[in-house]
C-alpha cells in the first residue's frame, strides 16, 4: 500500500472547510492538495472571489489553506478528503463507506467549521445515503444539515474533468464568498 502524504489542513472553527473525495495520486505524489497538472480548483476560487489571486499549484494548498494572507477578508479555509485511506485518480475505483462519513461528520462537529463545501459528488453520495442529513444535498447552498451540528453546507462540482461549466462553479463559490463577513 503506497502512502498518504497528502495531511489535512484542519483547525477549529476555520471559516470554510473543503471536503474533498480522497488524494489523488499525482496530489499525493507532490505532497499537496489539488496540485495535480489538469487542477483548477485555485483558478475556480480566484475566479470567484475566495481567493485574490490565481496561484502556482506547487505550494497553493499551503498559501490557501495554511495562511489567509490571499483569502477573502481574510478568511480561514482548510480541506480534509472524505476517503483519506485510499490513493486513486479514477473516483469510480473510490469506495465511501459509512466509516469514512462517520470520521468525517465527527471531525465536522469537533472543528465547527462555519461553512463545509463539499466538491466531489460521491462525497455528496456517501453524505445523502451515510450522515442521517436533516435534508439531502443538492447543488449550491444546503444550509445546516448535519444533526447537532450548526455548520451550514454547500455543495459544488467537481472543479476538473466534467462538462459542467465554469460559471456554474464559480456562482456557487460566490454564494460561499458573499457569506463570509468582511474582516474575517
Amino acid at each position: 500500500m503506497r502512502e498518504i502524504n497528502l495531511r489535512p489542513f484542519l483547525r477549529p472553527r476555520l471559516d470554510v472547510l473543503f471536503i474533498a473525495l480522497n488524494p489523488p495520486q499525482q496530489s499525493n505524489s507532490n505532497g499537496h492538495y489539488f496540485s495535480g497538472k489538469s487542477s483548477r480548483f485555485f483558478k475556480l476560487l480566484a475566479a470567484s472571489g475566495l481567493i485574490a489571486r490565481d496561484i502556482p499549484l506547487a505550494r497553493a494548498d499551503e498559501v490557501v489553506f495554511g495562511t489567509t494572507e490571499i483569502n477573502y477578508a481574510g478568511s480561514s479555509f482548510g480541506v480534509v478528503d472524505l476517503v483519506d485511506d485510499f490513493i486513486e485518480t479514477d473516483s469510480t475505483y473510490v469506495r465511501v463507506t459509512p466509516h469514512h462519513v462517520a470520521c468525517l461528520l465527527d471531525r465536522v462537529r469537533e472543528f465547527e467549521p462555519r461553512f463545509a463545501c463539499v466538491i466531489h459528488a460521491k462525497v455528496r453520495d456517501g453524505l445523502n445515503r451515510h450522515g442521517n442529513l436533516h435534508s439531502p444535498l443538492k447543488h449550491g447552498w444546503c444550509g445546516a444539515v448535519v444533526r447537532g451540528c450548526t455548520t451550514e453546507f454547500v455543495l459544488n462540482y467537481f472543479p476538473n474533468g466534467n462538462s459542467i461549466a465554469d460559471e456554474k462553479k464559480i456562482h456557487i463559490f460566490r454564494l460561499l464568498r458573499d457569506r463570509l463577513p468582511v474582516g474575517g
